[in-house]
């Protein structure tokens, strides 16, 4: 007995011994996998944490990357076909970029995703071009052709949850944060002259603050902490306004669960309660301040949900867009931020050409019809073309101010109607074609100083 005791002391000694030597299995690092362009080798993917690999090919989309994975700009990338054949990664990073479509886009990331079961899926937005980041972030188009928006972003996010449903999909939000700073820009709070002093070109961020940022990015949406390692000789000043900025990504998971409560439209009665709720003091009192604004927007959203179900019962389409501020969306994780979404598109358009004797006129948007759309100063675009407009409903339109695309082609409108849109002064392009009028109404037009194009063609001028 005394002599099997003794064995097994030397046998657990020996085990210890085996441990403090080095001896044991250390825990598997955390596995990520970036997939994209220029615009992820800018989050500098060699100084994330963790166990890295990528492949990243310059101005390349998706799809191209998915077709054509042979060589890739960046030399010490593991081509996509060997990784995710050989390892299961437990993040995966993809960026879409131009050339490629909504469908192109999906299809490309699911395959991926099929490869992945396990992987959280995080998708970086990139960035648009300096010169047109505003207004493609602004973009009011149903999403078909990538572009740099929130509203493609969204669309490419709900196709693949739909696929997806049990998966976890991130997002950066790289857009997000230049708008967040160009707003703040325009306000004066923050240490840049405009947003062009983040970036070392037409598109790419520059080596210290623009790559500090998009870094943390990155970072943030893989559930990595905040690190200036690479980062040491940025301007102190700047890293803490950018650390700022990125310290709304770092909303803890319960107090996003309670962003997504204060947000639901069913929360009315509930809302400052759960504010109360919410750890992160900057964050509380933000909210608290935001609420009533919440109310109104709440308000609008039920109206425009509204609107939305009479627009489709006539054969025709809304399209939304983000309206809530851009520290909101960042603290969410756009998750919710729904009740914020404003009417920026209507489409009444059935396809039809009478004058090709391809069907007939649309006969259930009249003048009376456009009433409907009197209380939505947020809408950009509204397409009437073919419908049964004579002229007098369209002072249901002149409250909207911020007009900047009309079409009439197809209707039957004269130049008396023309008065109604002397007020839309921020009219970009005005689609009469194939209508009534013969030119005496354009006097009307005069004061629409940013009107660039005006459509004649078949009007009896």
């Amino acid at each position: 007995m005394t002599r099997f005791l003794r064995f097994g002391f030397l046998a657990f000694t020996l085990c210890a011994l085996m441990s403090g030597n080095g001896f044991t299995k250390e825990p598997a690092k955390t596995s990520y996998y970036l997939i994209g362009n220029s615009l992820t080798w800018d989050t500098v993917p060699s100084q994330l944490d963790g166990d890295v690999q990528w492949h990243v090919d310059c101005g390349k989309s998706l799809p191209y990357i998915a077709a054509h994975p042979e060589k890739p700009c960046v030399k010490n990338s593991t081509l996509w076909p060997q990784a995710l054949k050989e390892k299961q990664y437990d993040f995966v990073s993809v960026q879409p970029h131009y050339g490629s479509t909504l469908a192109e886009d999906v299809e490309t990331i699911s395959a991926w995703m099929k490869s992945q079961p396990n992987a959280i899926f995080v998708i970086h937005s990139g960035w648009a071009r300096q010169v047109q980041r505003a207004d493609e972030f602004a973009s009011y188009v149903k999403p078909t052709e990538m572009e740099h928006s929130p509203n493609y972003l969204r669309a490419l996010i709900a196709e693949l949850r739909q696929r997806f449903p049990n998966r976890e999909i991130r997002q950066t939000l790289a857009q997000n944060l230049l708008a967040y700073i160009a707003e703040d820009i325009q306000a004066k709070q923050a240490p840049f002259d405009n947003l062009a002093d983040l970036h070392r070109d037409a598109i790419h961020m520059t080596l210290a603050e623009g790559r500090y940022l998009m870094h943390n990015a990155m970072r943030l949406a893989l559930g990595q902490p905040l690190s200036n390692a690479g980062f040491e000789k940025t301007d102190p000043k700047v890293r803490t306004y950018l650390d700022s900025v990125l310290a709304w990504r770092e909303t803890s998971s319960a107090d996003r669960e309670l962003l997504g409560r204060i947000l639901s439209l069913d929360a009315s009665g509930d809302r400052p309660a759960l504010v109360a709720k919410i750890s992160n003091e900057t964050l509380r009192n933000r909210v608290s301040q935001l609420l009533p604004e919440i109310e109104r927007a709440a308000k609008v959203r039920r109206s425009t949900l509204e609107l939305e179900a009479e627009i489709e019962k006539v054969g025709g389409q809304l399209v939304c867009g983000p309206g809530g501020p851009q520290w909101l969306y960042l603290a969410t994780g756009d998750q919710g931020m729904e009740i914020f979404d404003v009417p920026v598109m209507v489409d009444l358009y059935n396809g039809n050409n009478p004058l090709k004797g391809k069907g007939g006129r649309n006969e259930q948007i009249t003048d009376a019809w456009l009433e409907r759309l009197t209380n939505y100063p947020t809408l950009l675009k509204i397409d009437l073309a073919n419908c049964a407009i004579q002229g007098p409903g369209l002072k249901h339109l002149e409250t909207l101010s911020g007009l900047r695309e009309l079409n009439l082609t197809l209707t039957p409108v004269t130049d008396e109607a023309l008065k109604h849109l002397a007020g839309l002064t921020e009219l970009r392009t005005l689609g009469l074609a194939s209508t009534q009028c013969n030119g005496t109404g354009f006097v009307h037009l005069k004061r629409l100083k940013n009107l660039e194009s005006v459509n004649f063609h078949f009007t009896p001028l």
